[in-house]
């Protein structure tokens, strides 16, 4: 289910701070959403200019298309990149 997102995919994506809540958010949202990809950013930290140039600002966020949709938001950004 993990999997580095091209910025050129449309295909809807998570980014996440690998706590334990997010995992289990992400394991959920896999399961429903055909095709998400998911961005552990403590795992990958390098992709977090990436999220924000995407607008992703709270961590957790799905980001489909042009939306950013903050999903149970518990962390922001920056501390993912510390």
């Amino acid at each position: 289910m993990t999997q580095l997102p091209s910025p050129s995919t449309d295909a809807p994506i998570l980014y996440h701070d690998g706590c334990r809540l997010c995992l289990d958010i992400a394991l959920t949202l896999g399961a429903a959403i055909p095709g998400l990809r998911v961005v552990d950013l403590c795992l990958h930290p390098g992709l977090a200019p990436q999220a924000r140039e995407r607008g992703v600002t709270e961590l957790p966020s799905l980001v489909i298309g042009a939306k950013v949709l903050p999903v149970a938001p518990h962390s922001d950004l920056a501390h993912a990149q510390a």
